[in-house]
């Protein structure tokens, strides 16, 4: 679907903080491992992990079937992850088959786990206490099956949802102070129960096998009212964190800081609203409502983003996978640290191992090949670039214009910069700064192995990456590549370990209060936890590019304009400081949404009118939108 074809789709309503779902714990490893077979490549320490979870959590119950799903699974991982060796006729089991192995074993073993609370319930029903926790339990492990047949059966689902809550009532209740209690309806409960049973077992028991449908799920399809032709929809698995940090981190925009008013400037307003969109790439982007903002919070690394299975730390996710875009997928798990953007138009080139050596060429494949986008428009591109070459560095109060330490400085620091520029023997006769070159911005725009990636053959030359600048990056965890060190005193202690500098321990500390130093910068983050008015204000910076796109013919531009907008004031208005205040936020929202109608119509007569509405309820309430 491209951008000049959008769907106005308005999903759940989502908060710009989302707290974690909480959920059975039984359920969450399900859905966890669900999701991670799913992928290619699957990355089998997550599902071992999770595997071993749910046989300890199985094993205080039937010891007996715990250990036999943990020795069925853990042969078949073990079977999926050896290594090829041809002289001993060891071939390892290939992904997919051995993904529904595990995923018919694990669902077999849920399946049981719910039914054994169902009966467990049935048993004490004369205790209604404990019956009523042996529900709950089987409840909560029912939600490991409850996305896909809402999604695939929901005549089924709203029939066993009046189930569930049937046989919470046949176990009857205690009354007021005692009295006026029931008695528990063994019938009913019995009645209710073995239609959840024969669902379950028809569907997930002992006879469960996943069927080809291209993606692996516990399909209900042995239920009458099962749709063959269902999708599910796009869900990212427990434990992930796509929240943006609180505190917020300091934007610094160049035309902001020159005194330049973002409305009076069109393009880069484009390329504002495109950086906080969902609506540039293709699913499951658009569903999950994920921008380039949900990685780069204000242009800067977001610290606490994570994805299980597709992330290995915090702050970073593998951009090649098959989840976000399947034709672009490597088949290799090489998840990435997400680079901070201050100063971007300084670093070049693109991409941690340097591959592209334009930001138009970088921003475009992010869109098309790693989130599955249209082709962009040229303008949007123009937007974007224009938009990103004004992220600014923080300003270093203890900084000289060549890139040397001022009289602000620590002694410890000025002690570190020496070691800085000192040329080790074991670094080839380098030094930190031949690479990070401190009147350069801290880079060498060139790409080096200094042995944080295994090549895939031997001598290869494929271990490069490119240099990093060390300006801002105090704020900027975790580092390198694939973000495997968590501070900055981690990387220092890597160099001296790797390279054997054989740095003593106060030497370690003044190389580390230098490179903080260097990657310090004042006011980093936002003195306020309230940033619903200055949302506001930009989403209206959004809309003052209308004119510019109407003049240049741009409907499709203009559609992910009002769209953008219109969702992103839905996000958002959970952080109204007065609750009375949402109506407003509520018909602005729906003002572009008719804008959004109106300009896939062709009705720019109408457009105009809803622009023109839109800002005159922005001016008219922009004291109270905080």
């Amino acid at each position: 679907m491209g951008i000049v074809g959008l769907v106005l789709v308005i999903g759940p309503v989502q908060a710009h903080i989302i707290p974690a779902e909480k959920i059975h714990p039984v359920a969450e490893v399900y859905r966890r491992v669900n999701f991670i077979l799913n992928l290619n490549p699957i990355v089998w320490d997550q599902v071992q992990v999770d595997v071993d979870t749910l046989a300890e959590n199985w094993k205080a119950i039937d010891p007996k079937s715990a250990e036999t799903f943990h020795k069925n699974v853990n042969e078949i991982i073990s079977a999926a992850t050896a290594e090829l060796n041809e002289e001993k006729g060891i071939e390892p089991l290939p992904r997919s088959m051995a993904a529904k192995q595990v995923f018919q074993n694990m669902t077999r073993a849920v399946s049981d786990r719910c039914l054994f609370h169902i009966e467990m319930a049935s048993e004490n029903i004369d205790d209604r206490e404990v019956a009523l926790k042996e529900v709950r339990e089987a409840e909560g492990i029912w939600n490991a099956f409850y996305a896909t047949i809402e999604a695939s059966d929901p005549e089924g689902h709203k029939r066993l949802g009046k189930t569930w809550i049937k046989m919470a009532n046949a176990l009857g209740s205690t009354g007021l102070l005692g009295i006026g209690g029931l008695p528990p309806d063994r019938d009913t409960f019995q009645k209710e129960a073995g239609i959840l049973i024969d669902y379950i077992e028809a569907n997930f028991g002992k006879d469960f096998h996943p069927i080809k449908r291209g993606k692996l799920a516990p399909w209900p399809s042995k239920s009458p009212t099962f749709n063959s032709h269902a999708k599910l929809p796009a869900k990212l698995p427990p434990g992930h964190n796509i929240n943006k940090q609180i505190p917020r981190p300091r934007q610094i925009l160049g035309i902001a800081a020159r005194g330049v008013d973002e409305g009076e400037t069109p393009l880069i307003a484009l390329g504002d609203m495109a950086f906080d969109s969902a609506y540039i790439y293709g699913e499951p982007m658009r569903s999950l409502q994920m921008s380039c903002n949900t990685c780069h919070n204000k242009s800067i690394t977001n610290p606490n983003f994570i994805i299980p299975g597709l992330s290995s730390y915090p702050g970073g996710m593998d951009v090649s996978s098959n989840f976000f875009a399947p034709h672009a997928n490597n088949g290799v798990f090489d998840p990435l640290d997400i680079p901070d953007l201050r100063g971007i138009r300084f670093t070049a080139p693109y991409g941690r191992n340097g591959r592209f050596g334009s930001l138009r060429e970088f921003v475009r494949n992010v869109i098309v090949n790693e989130f599955n986008g249209d082709e962009p428009d040229p303008m949007l591109l123009d937007g974007m670039i224009a938009y990103m070459n004004e992220f600014e560095f923080l300003s270093n109060p203890y900084l000289k214009k060549d890139g040397r330490l001022n009289e602000n400085a620590s002694k410890s620091a000025k002690r570190g910069e020496e070691i800085f520029h000192t040329e080790f023997t074991q670094m080839g006769n380098m030094s930190c700064a031949t690479c990070h070159i401190p009147s350069a911005n801290f880079i060498d725009h060139k790409r080096h192995d200094i042995g944080t990636v295994n090549g895939h053959e031997a001598y290869s030359m494929d271990r490069t990456m490119d240099t990093p600048t060390l300006l801002s990056s105090k704020y900027s965890p975790p580092y390198f590549h694939d973000g495997s060190q968590p501070t900055l005193g981690a990387v220092v202690s890597w160099f001296d370990k790797n390279f054997k500098l054989g740095l003593k321990d106060d030497e370690i500390e003044d190389l580390t209060s230098y490179v903080e130093t260097v990657g310090d910068g004042i006011d980093a983050y936002e003195d306020t936890v309230y940033y619903l008015d200055a949302e506001m204000e930009e989403f209206n910076f959004f809309l003052s590019a209308y004119e510019f796109l109407e003049e240049k013919n741009k409907p499709g531009l203009m559609g992910v304009t009002f769209i953008t907008i219109a969702q992103e004031i839905r996000n958002h208005k959970w952080e109204l400081q007065d609750p009375s205040v949402m109506p407003v936020m509520d018909k602005m929202a729906e003002i572009m949404d008719a804008a959004y109608a109106a300009s896939q119509a062709g009705d720019q007569s109408e457009v105009r009118h809803k622009v023109a509405e839109y800002r005159a309820m922005y001016n008219k309430n922009s004291d109270v939108l905080k």
